[in-house]
């Protein structure tokens, strides 16, 4: 961007701030967002994506170039390859020429081919939302104060929406996810600060298990929505019967649990977690019998970080990695995994 649209871009910012501020409809911000980045890049496309709650399936939320009918037919999973990395990894996807990379391109690609293409992750407290994408007929048409401004807009659009998510939240104000039977997230998120405040003043060692059911969606779509939720609710049950009372478990997304283990160390953790994963895997759930199992993304206090933040970093890095092995294992990755740049998977079970 050039200075004159940079500074029309800042007005544009506090303009779309400024309702941020005062409104907990999240619409609004997406269409002013959407608005403000077409008029200082040059844009084809462009396309909030997000998770949907009830499906776990990406839909497109707002848009500018796309067809409606595109937009209301759009459906599609969350793989394992560059937009899965995306979603579940915060990895950005650039193009700068669709005809040197098609394969990528072809993956990214909504309605129209395009020249070249960025998507930037859309995201809050640790959850990932969705994803932003905007292409342009031309290549090479986005450098990297575009992609800075970009991942700004997504920032933006993230925290209107779990803005939203959240005042929808109070009107229930109950701590418990009545679906699971365990603690939402919300809560969940108080036990796990205390837990590393206890650490560093302690020196206390302790994990947190991020697990995914490997199945849901075929679980779903064979026995229907009764028996889903049923099972939902007899997972977390197994959950809480198979952690100690100074431990804690919540609902991390539509079909995603988070344990905290307390004082306990690598080796036991993972242990701890492979009984988790095996206990599912022996498990018949609801009236039906049905079998599952699920995949666990593990990350050690202080190994694999110091914050929040960089825990649920690495938990969501080895889930991801153990849907890639095949489902129904363990990952726990190296120490310090979130300072390095190669990153490589420590070990699986």
């Amino acid at each position: 961007m050039k200075g004159q649209e940079k500074e029309r871009c800042l007005h544009l910012m506090i303009d779309i701030l400024k309702i941020l501020k005062s409104t907990t409809q999240h619409e609004e911000v997406f269409y002013r967002t959407i608005d403000l980045i077409t008029r200082v890049l040059p844009c084809q496309s462009v396309a909030i994506i997000l998770i949907d709650p009830a499906n776990e399936y990406l839909k497109i939320d707002c848009t500018y170039g796309i067809s409606h009918t595109f937009q209301k037919q759009f459906r599609r999973k969350i793989s394992t390859g560059a937009i899965g990395e995306l979603i579940w990894n915060g990895k950005s996807i650039v193009i700068r020429d669709s005809q040197a990379d098609p394969v990528l391109a072809q993956e990214v690609q909504l309605e129209q081919p395009f020249g070249s293409c960025v998507c930037m992750p859309i995201g809050a407290d640790h959850r990932s939302l969705g994803y932003l994408s905007v292409t342009s007929d031309l290549t090479h048409a986005f450098d990297a104060d575009d992609q800075t401004f970009l991942q700004a807009c997504a920032d933006v659009m993230g925290i209107a929406y779990q803005k939203c998510w959240l005042a929808e939240e109070n009107l229930r104000i109950d701590r418990i996810d009545h679906e699971t039977g365990l603690e939402k997230y919300s809560a969940f998120q108080e036990r796990l600060q205390a837990a590393l405040d206890r650490g560093v003043q302690f020196k206390e060692t302790f994990a947190v298990a991020l697990c995914d059911v490997d199945n849901f969606k075929s679980i779903s779509q064979t026995y229907g929505y009764a028996a889903s939720r049923q099972l939902l609710l007899d997972l977390g049950n197994l959950l809480k019967h198979h952690v100690r009372s100074m431990d804690a478990t919540g609902r991390f997304g539509f079909d995603e649990f988070v344990v905290l283990r307390e004082n306990t160390d690598p080796e036991e953790a993972i242990q701890f977690a492979d009984r988790l994963r095996g206990a599912v895997a022996e498990a018949l759930f609801t009236s039906y019998g049905i079998r599952s199992t699920v995949s666990v993304g593990l990350a050690v206090f202080p190994q694999n970080g110091a914050t929040m933040d960089d825990l649920m970093v690495t938990a969501k890095k080895a889930l991801f990695e153990a849907q890639k092995l095949g489902r129904d294992k363990v990952v726990a990755l190296p120490g310090v995994w979130y300072q390095r740049q190669d990153r490589p998977v420590s070990e699986s079970l």
